[in-house]
């Protein structure tokens, strides 16, 4: 269950995200350039730490704890390719995208190539990446905020019982298998679904009003949370463990005694 502190920040982190979308409504409706790309005016440490956030999306925790169980820490080198392909765009491809004065992928390509085969291309990557792509991403990312949202947002609690019902009803009439774990599989589809349905609103409440502007600041605002956070964490497990020292012998300890098993 949510704390008083945890609802706090939740709510508060909530009214700033819609706050950010309505006050960047009157200049993100000046043009395209404004809407799309904040006017060409991202300070670079703003789109870098955006870019960042976006790298801790839901399903991010997931995949690398999973990393970790299976393979150890060494397996994280292969997430290295995003700061090297992130690099590469910022600094050898951005200024080139920048003189050209487009705003998508599909400007590019007809600026680029032009006729018939810049159509090709248009169509082959709308498919690919409008379709195939991006969905299959947005349902992984939805996939983890559902088991993440599941432990600790009960919409079962918070609403009358006979309108939680009906939303159950509704749910399980539509075949959406959001239910997880637990004993109460079409319960916690409509947890789930409730959930899905508050966090997609918000996002698109505020990206549609506010365009790039407003993503940014609740990207850096989120990346922000998400860094003190853990560092407070941290702190808190490392000092419930008796300190870094602790933490090295307690490793140099199993490291010896995985050596004996294998002797």
């Amino acid at each position: 269950m949510i704390s008083t502190l945890d609802a706090l920040i939740i709510g508060g982190f909530l009214v700033y995200c819609v706050g950010s979308g309505l006050s960047a409504r009157k200049t993100a409706s000046r043009g395209l350039e404004e809407y799309f790309l904040a006017g060409r005016s991202l300070p670079g440490w703003k789109a870098g730490m955006s870019m960042a956030a976006t790298q801790f999306a839901a399903d991010t925790p997931l995949l690398v704890t999973g990393l970790v169980a299976t393979g150890g820490v060494f397996i994280l080198w292969r997430l290295w390719i995003y700061a090297l392909a992130f690099l590469f765009m910022g600094f050898v491809l951005g200024p080139a995208w920048r003189r050209a004065r487009v705003l998508t992928d599909a400007e590019l390509a007809e600026l680029r190539y032009g006729g018939r085969l810049a159509l090709v291309l248009r169509v082959a990557k709308a498919i690919y990446f409008g379709t195939v792509f991006n969905c299959a991403v947005v349902a992984m990312v939805l996939f983890a905020a559902a088991r993440i949202a599941q432990p600790f947002i009960s919409w079962d609690r918070w609403l009358p019982e006979a309108a939680f019902a009906t939303i159950v009803r509704i749910v399980d009439g539509l075949g959406f298998a959001l239910g997880g774990t637990g004993s109460d599989v079409a319960a916690n589809s409509a947890n789930n679904a409730l959930s899905l349905l508050a966090i997609v609103s918000v996002t698109m409440l505020y990206s549609t009003t506010g365009g790039l502007r407003a993503v940014v600041n609740t990207d850096v605002a989120q990346l922000a949370i998400a860094l003190v956070a853990t560092a407070g964490y941290a702190i808190v497990v490392v000092t419930d463990i008796g300190g870094l020292g602790a933490i090295a012998s307690s490793s140099a300890d199993r490291s010896y005694e995985g050596r004996g098993e294998e002797r």
